[in-house]
């Protein structure tokens, strides 16, 4: 008996090496989900009054109504594959927008805006996620008569 469990110690072994379990439980995760080295890495997250140019001008945490638009400037770099990401813009911790947008590789900048009317005096917020609602980062800004 003994000799028999030796004799199949290789065939065990040779098992473990062409089919290797982990510890631990599947995660779930999707496609979508980064492998490690894959993180998308977010290098700069702005308030600004305008783009020119893929470049943020006249950043701000205070927006008159007058200028009638908030512009959120996002760049991230690496971008090691196609993926989405979102800016979910809060007013006084009310949803008011989620605007999907698409990054490519091997960097990329976007940005997203409102108009701004009367009624949108107060508190803002715009959390950036990624598609699992993992936040990158979030920007506060107030608005103003």
């Amino acid at each position: 008996m003994k000799y028999r469990i030796l004799a199949l110690l290789p065939l065990v072994l040779g098992l473990c090496l062409l089919f290797p379990f982990s510890a631990g439980s599947q995660s779930g995760a999707d496609e979508s989900t980064p492998a490690t080295g894959n993180i998308i890495a977010m290098v700069k997250a702005v308030m600004c009054e305008d783009i020119q140019g893929n470049t943020p001008l006249n950043p701000t945490t205070v927006f008159s109504v007058e200028r009638r638009k908030a512009i959120c400037f996002t760049s991230f770099d690496p971008v090691p594959q196609k993926a989405v990401i979102y800016h979910h813009w809060f007013h006084s911790d009310i949803p008011s927008a989620r605007i999907k947008l698409t990054l490519k590789p091997p960097r990329w900048s976007s940005y997203s805006s409102i108009k701004l009317r009367a009624e949108d005096i107060g508190p803002w917020r715009v959390e950036i996620t990624d598609s699992q609602g993992n936040i990158f980062h979030v920007l506060r800004f107030s608005v103003t008569e």
